[in-house]
């Protein structure tokens, strides 16, 4: 349950589609040079149907034909300068007009490949994250709500994540130029049509993904699973936000991206409408006979108080999810000291009742220690001291459970 990595496989999530073939080399070397090459095809269910809607099934096309299955004719390269230098070496070569193209160069031909990949990397990533601060920008005056910022970082920081890798489906290493002396040059190209194709079927996958995690009953949606979800959906979400940008950088007019809900979006209805409806009980089972009612009952609601005040509805013993709470009050010697002392040990577990499983543990580890004239004074004390440890907003229980829901998140 914990694991995202669980629902992914369950539900068919990509986790990277093919490498997708562009121009083929037009400087007579016969050979192109993939930036992603062996990373495969590794989708399932949803994923998959995304694969087979692709011709070629998404593998890289023969030298000539573009990842679609239709033959074309390599693009000519501008005509050499009067030094031979090739066009797209200084400026815009018109024979890709069709590609997004950076060049590179280095002392060996592959220094000069992996520097124009660089390059094309830069590029995306300089444009994606310019693009999306203008449209988070803009989403954030609209709404009016500072909030919304969370929005801008999560999305920008997702985006630098992905479009190092994602960014580059489909890029290819298209001319190469020696100089004769000792530099080599290369050219990087993204082939701007099968681009906007394939971050179509990314973002279409995906979609087809989230709507499969949502797909719940009201008990479901109303439990941590329920939760758990929402953040694998808050996930794909981030990323189909990516494979916007990557459009939009690639020409596409089709602006997507108004269609598609935000990470923050499926976070903050994990947060408002489903935490409020996840109830947990609380029992508090005395281990000692001098744990009476109203001592148990002190514990109890401080129990009560934490899980409401993190955003938890207040359950039933019945309730899917008990918080079980054992309390042992014992007395202490200490020769030669007037006073006398009461140490209180405490464990509880959150379980799971529909599986069985256990999800939190907390306790007090050394147990509180209390001293006073009267043991049952100390006692008192010791009650008192736990209750305020259980509330403290830094070692409490809500920090206890805001903790576990942070790493459903992971």
């Amino acid at each position: 349950m914990r694991t995202i990595a669980s629902l992914v496989l369950k539900f068919g999530i990509i986790t990277l589609l093919t490498a997708c073939a562009g121009v083929p080399t037009s400087n007579g070397t016969g050979s192109t040079t993939s930036l992603r090459g062996n990373s495969g095809a590794e989708a399932e269910a949803a994923a998959q149907a995304a694969l087979n809607a692709m011709n070629n099934g998404g593998q890289p096309a023969p030298s000539g034909t573009v990842s679609g299955g239709q033959n074309v004719s390599p693009p000519q390269a501008a005509p050499a300068t009067a030094s031979g230098k090739p066009m797209w070496i200084d400026s815009t070569d018109p024979a890709y007009v069709a590609y997004i193209t950076r060049p590179g160069f280095g002392e060996s031909p592959d220094q000069a490949d992996q520097r124009a990949l660089s390059e094309l990397v830069a590029y995306f990533r300089q444009s994606i994250q310019s693009e999306t601060t203008l449209a988070s920008s803009y989403s954030e005056a609209r709404r009016g709500n500072s909030v919304q910022t969370e929005s801008g970082v999560r999305m920008e920081e997702a985006i630098r994540i992905s479009s190092q890798l994602d960014a580059l489906e489909g890029a290819i290493i298209a001319a190469r130029w020696y100089d004769g002396k000792n530099t080599h040059y290369s050219l990087a190209t993204m082939n701007k049509a099968e681009t906007i194709r394939i971050y179509t079927e990314l973002i279409n996958a995906n979609v087809n993904a989230i709507n499969n995690l949502l797909n719940m009953t009201i008990p479901e949606k109303e439990s941590f699973d329920g939760y758990l979800r929402y953040q694998q959906a808050a996930v794909l979400a981030d990323k189909n936000q990516a494979y916007a940008s990557v459009l939009s950088v690639a020409g596409d007019k089709s602006n997507i991206r108004g269609s598609l809900k935000t990470g923050f979006e499926y976070r903050n209805e994990a947060r408002t409408a489903v935490i409020p409806k996840i109830p947990i009980g609380v029992i508090v089972r005395p281990a000692t006979p001098n744990v009476n009612v109203i001592r148990a009952g002190d514990i109890e609601a401080a129990f009560s108080s934490a899980i409401t005040k993190s955003g938890f509805q207040g359950g039933a013993p019945r309730s899917r999810y008990v918080l079980t709470v054992d309390v042992a009050l014992e007395e202490v010697s200490y020769p030669n000291n007037i006073n006398k002392f009461s140490r209180l040990s405490l464990n509880a577990s959150l379980r799971d009742n529909q599986t069985g499983n256990r999800l939190i543990a907390y306790g007090f580890n050394p147990p509180l220690r209390e001293g006073h004239t009267t043991l049952v004074e100390a006692e008192n004390w010791c009650v008192r001291s736990a209750v305020t440890k259980i509330g403290h907003a830094q070692d409490g229980f809500g920090k206890k459970l805001s903790d576990y829901l942070a790493s459903l998140s992971e």
